[in-house]
């Protein structure tokens, strides 16, 4: 074992320092850890370091000579929560696959050791490039680190490709677990880019921010057990509906699926292409929400969902304790659709057997008209301001009349005033839902469930954007965009596996995250380690189902530490 001062420069700011260890591994040879990150030459002489090289220099000859574990009397903490993905990575064995799809790129390293340690980075301290560089890889301990531009370098190349690696992950899950794919759950949402101009796939379009920057779309789909199955990410100006049937449709392709396969997406997803795509061209099936206001439904089909008589009998279902959860009734009836043709000369007109079931949640009731209240009071705050304009109001517009004219039909004034007869509607309905399938066979309530396991992608979304932090992307180009979203992906899948798959859902992503951050280590100088871990469920659950028993203990040897890392499920 020895250490040695790495020099060098990730960005503008100059010269880098990191003290790196050498190691033997058996049947790899050496191979060099950073040790401890020192920090830039320029912000040391700013702490007072005349000589920031010469001050690094020794710090490594008295690890050499004295074999000293810590530095300036500081222990060193190191990340071993990241445990839970390498075994999770292991039993997906994808690291010979990777390693030949690798080959044409002639790598001075490791393939499978770096997207490995970019899953980890991203799940134990989410953030720049950079800071995996510089803070994250560094704290994993006993993990292979990487330059600053390797990393940059190799982000663009996976992101170049990025569906291959999505089936690497797809071909090994379906190995180890099967893949349920009956049903598929699809939705789509966005990232913003805070920049000027829009540039390559950055491009303005709806934001579900609702800010004006250039966005970037993201497809998701989970399989029938809730895990990620595919991911499609495109120009932020693109329409996210046709990428339900080309995501279908290169999902079977893929991986060769040759039966029914049934659709559950929200209402944004739910168009007359769609469901012609899904029942008249793929034999699939679907269930979508469809909107009761608007232009999607007739009067007389936004009448019979408030409809109630002797034949439209409204079935109530309560929970254990016989508190009403909701009601429903539904009706079969063929119902007619049409979409514009892709050549665009003429109107595609074709008729579907539908099931539809209308559900009314008195809660869900309660919370909607709380909601256009306040939506209410804030356009009539707006109204009271002489110079307001349709843009100043938002969301809250759909309440608001904006075009008043004379007696000789021209434009006199824009006179912004509440519509009420819009209020009355809008809380009428509240807390009523429309689904729509095809699947005429189903009952009323395994629609009903099917299409609230929706909960589930909203869920992955937030936890790529918040637990992850896919954004804001410190990168500037498509490729290097899509290798970042790839990771971020990876990741949520690693932990759907663990969530599902391992511990039964007896703990959640959040618990995972939260139990994989805070398991650190303090090297004392005596080689042995403090265990900084404090009990929880999660704690418990890992201990229970990998039956770590070394989990517990408060100190810690090597020979503990690899036997956590080389644990298999």
């Amino acid at each position: 074992m020895s250490y040695f001062l790495k020099k060098t420069t990730p960005s503008k700011k100059g010269l880098y320092l990191q003290i790196y260890e050498g190691k033997y591994i058996p049947g790899k040879g050496k191979r060099n850890f950073s040790f401890k990150s020192l920090g830039y030459v320029s912000d040391l002489k700013a702490k007072g370091i005349d000589d920031p090289i010469a001050y690094g220099q020794r710090l490594v000859d008295e690890l050499n000579s004295a074999d000293v574990k810590q530095i300036g009397d500081v222990p060193v903490t190191k990340n071993l929560g990241y445990f839970l993905l390498k075994i999770m990575l292991d039993a997906l064995d994808i690291d010979d696959t990777l390693r030949i799809m690798s080959r044409s790129k002639k790598l001075r390293f490791d393939m499978p050791g770096f997207l490995r340690a970019m899953i980890y980075a991203q799940v134990v301290n989410p953030g720049s490039k950079l800071n995996a560089f510089e803070k994250v890889l560094p704290a994993l301990y006993d993990c292979e680190t990487f330059s600053y531009d390797q990393i940059l370098d190799t982000v663009q190349y996976i992101g170049e490709d990025y569906q291959k690696y999505i089936d690497l992950f797809n071909h090994q899950i379906t190995k180890l677990y099967g893949r349920k794919t009956e049903k598929t759950y699809f939705d789509c949402t966005n990232y913003y880019f805070e920049i000027d101009f829009p540039f390559e796939d950055k491009q303005k379009g709806a934001s579900k921010e609702l800010r004006n920057s250039p966005i970037i779309g993201q497809a998701l789909m989970l399989d029938a057990e809730q895990i990620p199955i595919a991911m499609t990410m495109y120009p932020g100006n693109q329409s996210e509906k046709p990428f339900l049937r080309d995501t279908i449709e290169g999902m079977k392709t893929r991986y060769d699926i040759s039966g029914k396969v049934i659709q559950v997406a929200d209402k944004g997803l739910n168009c007359a292409q769609n469901i012609y795509s899904a029942v008249k061209e793929a034999n699939d099936g679907y269930i979508f929400s469809k909107a009761i206001l608007g232009t999607s439904l007739s009067q007389s089909e936004r009448e019979w969902v408030l409809y109630d008589n002797d034949v439209n009998v409204w079935h109530n279902v309560y929970d254990s304790r016989k508190n009403l959860c909701y009601r429903y009734k539904e009706a079969v009836d063929s119902y007619e659709y049409k979409f514009r043709s892709s050549d665009g000369r003429g109107d595609i007109h074709f008729t579907v057997k539908e099931k539809r079931i209308v559900t009314y949640n008195p809660r869900l009731a309660k919370k909607k008209q709380s909601e256009i209240a306040k939506e209410v009071e804030k356009a009539m705050g707006k109204i009271s301001l002489k110079s307001a304009a349709r843009a100043d109001f938002g969301d809250c517009a759909k309440y608001v009349t904006f075009v008043a004219k004379d007696k000789q039909g021209k434009v006199h004034k824009i006179r912004p005033q509440i519509n009420q007869d819009k209020i009355d509607e809008a809380m009428k309905y509240a807390g009523y839902n429309l689904l729509v399938t095809s699947e005429t066979a189903m009952s009323a309530e395994e629609i009903y469930n099917a299409y609230h396991q929706l909960w589930r992608i909203e869920e992955s979304f937030r936890i790529m954007k918040t637990y992850l932090e896919a954004r804001p992307v410190f990168l500037q180009t498509k490729e290097s965009i899509y290798g970042h979203f790839l990771i971020c992906y990876l990741a949520l899948t690693t932990l759907r596996l663990l969530e599902f798959k391992v511990f039964g859902q007896t703990v959640s992503t959040a618990q995972l995250i939260d139990y994989i951050r805070s398991f650190n280590v303090t090297e004392q100088s005596n080689g042995e380690y403090i265990n900084n871990l404090t009990k929880s469920e999660t704690y418990q659950a890992v201990e229970k189902v990998l039956g770590i028993a070394k989990i517990g203990q408060l100190y810690l040897k090597k020979k503990d530490l690899k036997a956590i890392l080389d644990a298999w499920i």
